[in-house]
């Protein structure tokens, strides 16, 4: 069944690594079984203020498990399936604290859908993503046709799913998938330097932020939201701390209490 290992780096940064060998981090029911848990302790762990999600294969995932598929032929199997896939997606789209995705390797299908959730994607120059759905005859799953959108805009998301393309990490950059692409041998590296800068930041502040750009389809939603947040913001020791930290010309210390 593969496992889903945790990693403690200091200063809240948490590593969770998959690993399920047999199926290439494939992201059948009973590993969805394994991460849904790993995934929502870790957003109800207050000492954990960033994740990072790895591999610890050499590909990131390999999206679906294509071998059982032809078992759905029928509606209400394949319709179960799916409500089944969509518990991890809708605790992904509900995470306040940021993730940080570490890409080795190919991530296809599921599996680049499951990058897409991560606020922040570093791939390896030789690493891909890929939308294959197309040529297998089905339209895009795990909600790949909304945060696809969202991160490179509805033209060049139509461009990616209508025609199956797949991406390296460099044009991956250039349309802006990936934010950082670096030597293959560096991703785990410049995955957790991302993780540290944004672990220095306020958790209050991330998880705001996060909730706020679900929304961001709305403006006056946004402006709704804005007025219960900020006055949030405005009350909390954070902001105290920032602004006595930039009025003294100094780097602040949010959360001095996890190491």
């Amino acid at each position: 069944m593969g496992s889903v290992d945790i990693e403690r780096h200091g200063r809240g940064i948490v590593r969770l690594v998959m690993n399920h060998h047999e199926s290439g981090n494939g992201l059948g029911e009973a590993f969805r079984g394994l991460l849904v848990p790993a995934f929502e302790e870790l957003f109800h762990d207050r000492t954990c203020r960033v994740i990072i999600l790895a591999s610890a294969l050499k590909n990131f995932s390999v999206g679906g498990d294509l071998s059982k598929m032809d078992t759905l032929a029928d509606p209400k199997a394949g319709r179960e399936r799916l409500t089944s896939a969509h518990r991890l997606a809708r605790v992904l789209l509900a995470a306040e604290k940021p993730i940080v995705a570490e890409v080795r390797g190919h991530a296809v299908g599921a599996g680049a859908g499951l990058v897409l959730f991560c606020d922040t994607i570093v791939m390896g120059e030789g690493a891909s993503i890929g939308f294959p759905f197309a040529k297998l005859g089905l339209v895009p799953d795990f909600a790949i046709a909304h945060t696809l959108a969202k991160r490179i805009g509805l033209a060049r998301a139509r461009q990616a799913l209508l025609y199956a393309r797949f991406y390296k990490g460099p044009e991956a950059l250039a349309i802006g998938i990936a934010d950082d692409v670096v030597a293959d041998d560096l991703v785990a590296e410049k995955a957790l330097e991302r993780a540290r800068e944004l672990a220095e930041f306020p958790s209050q502040t991330a998880a705001l932020t996060k909730r706020m750009l679900t929304l961001s389809d709305d403006p006056h939603a946004v402006l709704d939201f804005e007025a219960t947040a900020q006055p949030l913001c405005f009350a909390s020791d954070d902001f105290r701390e920032g602004l006595a930290a930039f009025r003294e010309k100094r780097k602040p210390r949010f959360d001095p209490d996890i190491a």
